[in-house]
């Protein structure tokens, strides 16, 4: 038998399974339950899938190389001029210059030499450098250096500021809180997310207007987000509008107004938002479903877009009352780049200096992460069940609205909006259970260590690697750096059939505990090809990776790294994350250099650590009768292939 093949096609059958159809595993094995961990869809019927797929292995080969060698330089004038302009030819050994000047005459260089470059070599003063000012000594380029390194201080009430002085004359600067939805009980569902929305609202001290029109002058980019451990503000302004932002954003912490209108407002947008989400299958809504698979109701399980039900019961006393909690000086930091930290340490104690350090009722983040724990199962439904179902729960409150008015023997112009609103909900269903769905998709993903732990171990750092070594692609790329076109799961999975949409390994970086995974698009129909593809390079991944492919993986993360921290917004966020995170700044030196410590015994022994681990799983199916592989399916191939994989 072929060591590099599993065996997939030969260990499942049809089995009910509670009220949902879905592979199970049948070979010399106990029949599997549905679990605690397992959520099913009703009345949804999985086939099983028996194909298979040989993993396919690649090299690259780069040979480079460079010489430098004196060169001579012959002077041969009084020839023709055909052209003014610079032009060169290669002959033999001799690499030819022609120019011309004012006055028509033509100089032609000869550079007489096997292997030479026209250009000034790198360890050599360029003759346009000279007599310029340059570093006299090392003592020198390590005092300009210092001046780009990050500095961090804490305020009195416990406000960190971390900043980086880098001589632009752009500053981006943000605010950053120890807050987001896994702080959330089930009677504050959606509160972090509308809180982001209210933010540039109107405050005591200034309207909306005022508020947009002043940072529509002023600000180059402008934006609030909210997640499941943090919420955010980022601006980038010119350095002389440093302390008016800084001044605007402590305005919305101290003195919100959030008028009722305003309320409304942004509760309809986040309505449209949950609609916009649910009614696909796209990437936020896998993930979505699958933090809920793997951490429960609860913690990081928190759904970052809650329903429309509960952003309805969110009031402005609800609001007003988590931003006190939460926006204390413990949660707070504030980043800046382009600045000197001794003036951001005085603008932020000016404006910032007088919030509470915390409040009594104010959780720690201790608290929290302790309740959190990985869990790990399977859910699996047909596309737009979701979506159906809210608009089949808006019709049924349409409906309780109608009846309620003809009780009340009222005939106005609510009665007849009603029943236009009712009848576009229903033609909304129909259309819904008419439209053909053409994708389905799958994700599986296991527990990872968190970003606490980077203090400790290089865990993330390995996952990181990991990551860029198996990559990923869409069909419909053009190529391109930084792509991944030579990654393992472009290549093995995305180019082996085209029929696979789009395949990529992903890293979800939280605090405690973080998820790795592969998700997976495919046309409807053959979602079972692209699972087996998946599992044929995650499961034999230990046995076939090679130095080269991790050198290469270990580049491209750091290329990635450093291209993103060119942008001064990514750059004032990575700091900030940090200090939220561990309390420390690790720069891009250093964590290059812990990424080159990366060795190919590390990732072996990380995969084989994930591929033994519970995973959680998550299928979006066009149909009932798409196959997929459920969490107790795949640890059963794990098993049975122990001897192979291990």
């Amino acid at each position: 038998m072929n060591n590099n093949i599993l065996k997939v096609h030969s260990i499942f059958k049809k089995l009910n399974v509670g009220n949902i159809k879905i592979l199970n595993v049948n070979q010399n094995s106990t029949s599997i339950t549905n679990s605690n961990n397992t959520k099913s869809i009703k009345n949804n019927k999985y086939s099983s899938f028996s194909n298979n797929s040989n993993i396919n292995n690649y090299n690259n080969n780069n040979n480079n190389n460079n010489n430098n060698n004196k060169k001579e330089i012959n002077l041969v004038q009084n020839k023709s001029i055909l052209s003014s302009q610079l032009t060169s030819t290669y002959k033999g050994n001799q690499l030819s210059y022609t120019t011309s000047s004012n006055n028509n005459n033509k100089v032609e260089e000869i550079v007489k030499s096997k292997n030479v470059s026209p250009f000034t070599p790198l360890n050599v003063l360029h003759p346009k450098l000279v007599g310029e000012k340059l570093y006299s000594n090392e003592k020198e380029v390590k005092n300009n250096q210092k001046e780009f390194k990050a500095e961090i201080s804490t305020l009195p009430n416990g406000i960190r500021v971390v900043s980086k002085q880098t001589h632009e004359g752009v500053c981006a600067i943000g605010l950053y809180v120890n807050a987001g939805t896994k702080y959330e009980s089930p009677e504050d569902r959606g509160v972090f997310n509308l809180l982001e929305k209210m933010t540039f609202k109107e405050t005591k001290n200034n309207t909306t207007s005022e508020i947009i029109k002043e940072l529509e002058e002023i600000s180059m980019n402008a934006m609030a987000s909210s997640s499941r451990e943090m919420i955010n503000v980022s601006l980038e302004v010119l350095r002389k509008d440093l302390e008016f932002v800084l001044s605007i954003l402590a305005d919305q912490i101290k003195s919100p107004k959030y008028s009722e209108e305003e309320l409304r407002e942004q509760i309809e947008v986040c309505i449209r938002n949950y609609e916009m989400i649910t009614n696909s299958s796209s990437d936020q809504l896998m993930t979505e479903i699958l933090m809920g698979v793997a951490f429960g109701d609860g913690g990081l399980g928190n759904l970052v877009i809650a329903t429309p039900e509960q952003y309805l019961k969110i009031t402005r006393d609800k609001l007003l009352d988590t931003l006190r909690k939460y926006y204390v000086g413990k949660n707070i930091v504030i980043s800046v780049t382009g600045a000197e930290h001794p003036q951001v340490i005085e603008l932020v104690d000016k404006y910032f200096g007088d919030i509470p350090y915390t409040q009594k009722d104010t959780p720690s983040e201790d608290s929290i992460d302790s309740t959190i724990n990985y869990k790990g199962g399977t859910d699996a439904s047909v596309a737009g069940t979701i979506h159906k179902q809210h608009l089949k729960n808006q019709l049924q409150l349409l409906i309780e609205q109608k009846q309620n008015l003809e009780n009340k023997d009222i005939n106005n112009n609510d009665s007849e909006i009603l029943d236009i609103e009712i009848e576009q909900t229903k033609l909304s269903i129909e259309q819904l259970e008419l439209q053909e769905v053409k994708e389905s998709s799958w994700i599986i993903a296991f527990p990872h260590s968190g970003l606490s732990t980077v203090a400790d171990n290089k865990d993330i750092i390995n996952g990181l690697v990991l990551q860029s070594l198996l990559g990923g692609g869409s069909s419909y790329s053009t190529g391109g750096p930084g792509k991944g076109m030579q990654s393992r799961l472009n290549l093995n999975v995305v180019y082996s059939s085209h029929r696979v949409k789009n395949c990529h390994a992903f890293l979800f970086v939280f605090n405690k505990v973080s998820l790795f995974g592969v998700s997976l698009t495919t046309q409807s129909g053959y979602l079972q090809d692209g699972i087996e593809l998946v599992l044929q390079e995650l499961l034999m991944l230990s046995k076939t990776i090679n130095q080269q492919e991790l050198e290469r993986a270990k580049r491209s993360q750091k290329s990635q790294i450093l291209q993103n921290l060119e942008m001064r917004s990514v750059q004032c966020d990575d700091m900030a994350r940090h200090i939220l995170s561990f309390g420390s700044y690790k720069s891009p030196e250093q964590i290059c250099k812990l990424i080159d410590s990366v060795t190919l015994d590390d990732i072996k022994k990380l995969i084989v650590k994930l591929a033994q681990s519970n995973p959680s799983v998550v299928s979006i199916v066009a149909n009932e009768n798409e196959p997929i592989l459920t969490a107790e399916q795949y640890l059963q191939i794990v098993k049975q292939n122990a001897s192979t994989l291990f």
